[in-house]
């Protein structure tokens, strides 16, 4: 796979750049997008020379145009999008209680956002007969208590992932969802100690995913070797949601 060109959007930390580091690992040219944190974009870059960080707000289809058009024409074409950024972080309130608008902003970013990438790095996929697109969901496609817009684009993106696979199979193009558990990373971690051992008691393999875990599933989606795999979820949450 040495060269091909894998975006990897909230790639600067935490699970995005975890799966960034192993598929630079494994020869892949990572670019990274990143909203606004310039120096984890810089740091992240800096330990895998021939990396670049672009900056977008995937919600701003203009900004996510520009920033493809130019991962396509500095590193060449993208062959491998993981559709990893997300909005979270909001405090927990059920339905009735939730702000309109903090809702459409939620849904802009973790649904519609991914349509926006999603879209426009197809065409490159296309012209080059291969193709790899990942997106990263969550067993919150369950439902959530208090998360009911994170849940309900989540749950969305299944759809999505499917109707991608079905669209460009013949084409070289496979469309998967990875969706992790608790993994000791990013939001899980943001959580109060009390919080996370309440929902480690959920799961049978007691005790959190690694951030390693999960780049090592996404390294083999992303190979020649899984072009057969195609409109799949793949659940990654130690036992959870058996």
């Amino acid at each position: 796979m040495s060269g091909k060109v894998a975006l990897v959007t909230g790639g600067t930390r935490g699970l995005g750049l975890a799966m960034a580091s192993r598929l630079f690992a494994d020869g892949f040219v990572p670019a990274l997008l990143y909203r606004s944190d310039e120096a984890a974009a810089e740091e992240a870059v800096s330990a895998m020379p021939g990396a670049r960080a672009y900056q977008a707000d995937i919600s701003d289809r203009a900004g996510v145009d520009a920033a493809v058009a130019k991962v396509n024409a500095e590193l060449g074409p993208i062959e491998v999008l993981i559709n990893n950024a997300y909005r979270a972080g909001r405090t927990p309130r059920k339905t009735h209680e939730v702000d309109p608008g903090e809702f459409a902003e939620d849904i802009s970013t973790n649904l519609v956002g991914q349509f926006y990438v999603t879209r426009a790095c197809i065409p490159s996929m296309l012209a080059k007969g291969f193709g790899r697109i990942i997106f990263i969901g969550s067993i919150a496609v369950r439902g959530e208590r208090g998360r009911v817009a994170y849940a309900t684009a989540k749950s969305a993106l299944v759809g999505f992932a499917k109707t991608v696979a079905l669209e460009y199979a013949k084409e070289g193009i496979t469309s998967n969802m990875v969706s992790p558990g608790f993994i000791e990373s990013g939001a899980f971690l943001r959580f109060s100690e009390e919080i996370r051992e309440r929902a480690l008691k959920l799961v049978p393999a007691k005790r959190p995913g690694r951030a390693e875990e999960i780049a090592e599933v996404i390294a083999y989606l992303c190979s020649e070797k899984a072009g057969y795999t195609t409109g799949q979820v793949l659940t990654i949450d130690g036992g959870t949601t058996i």
